[in-house]
């Protein structure tokens, strides 16, 4: 309807030119917005900040920041909007050594100090895992917001410090700063990645309290939590309680559901997932034939595969794989999982053929696990998961030669050091 509005209109200002480009970026239609931006009789800051956001949120940041280059050369001034976005590309591409260079300029400017900027300062120094950055970022700035608390709160989750997250959700508290969605997402997320359910539990109830246990990342994260923490009931119920969901929110409650056992509801809500017409990507796919292995439904799982391949949307990886030769070694079919990984979609690597190696210990099988063990020794000579597995299938055999060669090879290859001897005694 854009499109029709705009070929119809028969005088067009900057602003309906920078509406459509904008347009175009939203719906990720990065080519049409290039052509339409190449055409525009006079661009603003406006079109080429919308322009550097839009290669940004489509993945392409480092012509993202070729573009703010331009613009700089054509004698253009970027506004803090435009900081923020070339700030969000570096960040997104771990662009260090850009992003301090444009922090020092920014400094120069005055605009470092911005709300907006220095919110995304924060986030760019967390990205690129300099949290003392950031944390000094956050101090400087007078009046802070809930989405600059949010910001350092979520870059020391992304950092892995998540006690140190939550300290900031404290004070943040004390501060009298009220919590947002994304708040409660960043601290609940924190709570999976510590197995901290009474916190949780805690956290649950104030974004009850406050209105937000029904916004869908919240309920994402919710539902994440629950599930993480082997709590079905909760986890179906946050999902059942959402009133508006998306693809993650399909995806969360499938892996849970395959995770904890659940195969035949992972199923059953990837069939509704299906009628409530939310297109599956490679995180549902992941999450059925990982509910199909867990619960050893090969004929279920080679149907889904098969779904897989036949899904001209989603692109078959090497986590895919994995899956249907965990599922074909946990069902004993230990020869057609090594024939799958030899006519896969995608090159085997060292993930692969471990899984395999890993399904021969279990069926006892040597014939395929010399092979097996072969491709991985081959793929990593440095990795010593593969030297274990296959010299404790060649003990629980009781082929002690075998044991002996692999164990020779670990000693030369470093993994095992010859035992010391005392100079007192000369005993090890």
């Amino acid at each position: 309807m854009a499109e029709k509005l705009f070929d119809k209109m028969p005088w067009k200002d900057t602003a309906a030119w920078n509406s459509m480009v904008f347009g175009y970026c939203c719906n990720g239609r990065t080519e049409d917005a290039c052509k339409l931006f190449e055409k525009m009789p006079y661009r603003n800051v406006i079109s080429w900040t919308t322009m550097i956001g839009g290669f940004d949120q489509c993945g392409r940041s480092d012509e993202a920041l070729l573009l703010f280059q331009k613009m700089c050369l054509l004698g253009v001034k970027p506004t803090s909007s435009t900081y923020s976005c070339v700030l969000t590309a570096c960040a997104n591409i771990s662009a260090l050594f850009c992003g301090l260079q444009l922090h020092a300029h920014l400094m120069k400017l005055g605009y470092a100090f911005d709300a907006f900027v220095s919110t995304t300062l924060i986030t760019f120094y967390a990205n690129c895992m300099q949290m003392e950055n950031s944390s000094k970022v956050f101090n400087e700035i007078l009046h802070g917001n809930v989405v600059t608390w949010t910001a350092l709160l979520t870059g020391y989750g992304l950092n892995g410090k998540h006690e140190e997250a939550f300290r900031v959700f404290r004070a943040m508290i004390n501060a009298g700063i009220m919590p947002n969605q994304s708040t409660f997402t960043s601290a609940l997320n924190c709570c999976c990645e510590l197995h901290a359910l009474d916190r949780g539990k805690v956290l649950h109830t104030q974004t009850i309290k406050l209105g937000l246990d029904l916004d869908v990342f919240v309920g994402n994260s919710l539902i994440v939590m629950y599930t993480r923490s082997g709590c079905m009931d909760d986890g179906i119920a946050s999902f059942n309680n959402m009133k508006k969901r998306n693809v993650v929110s399909w995806n969360s409650i499938i892996v849970g559901c395959a995770h904890n056992g659940h195969g035949t509801l992972s199923l059953e809500l990837f069939d509704q997932m299906k009628c409530a017409r939310v297109p599956p990507d490679e995180i549902t796919y992941v999450g059925v034939l990982t509910a199909c292995s867990y619960s050893r439904m090969l004929e279920k799982g080679r149907y889904m595969f098969e779904l897989l391949i036949r899904d001209p949307s989603v692109k078959v990886n090497l986590e895919h794989c994995v899956c249907m030769v965990d599922l074909l070694g946990r069902s004993g079919k230990l020869e057609e999982a090594e024939k799958f990984i030899m006519n896969m979609p995608v090159k085997p690597n060292f993930t692969v053929w471990m899984a395999l190696l890993s399904a021969c210990r279990v069926h006892s099988n040597l014939e395929v696990a010399k092979r097996a063990a072969q491709h991985v020794l081959d793929l990593d000579p440095h990795n010593s998961a593969g030297y274990v597995l296959l010299s404790n299938l060649y003990a629980s055999a009781g082929w002690w030669n075998e044991v002996s060669t692999i164990r020779q090879l670990m000693e030369e290859r470093g993994f095992i050091k010859q035992p010391g001897s005392s100079w007192l005694t000369g005993e090890g």
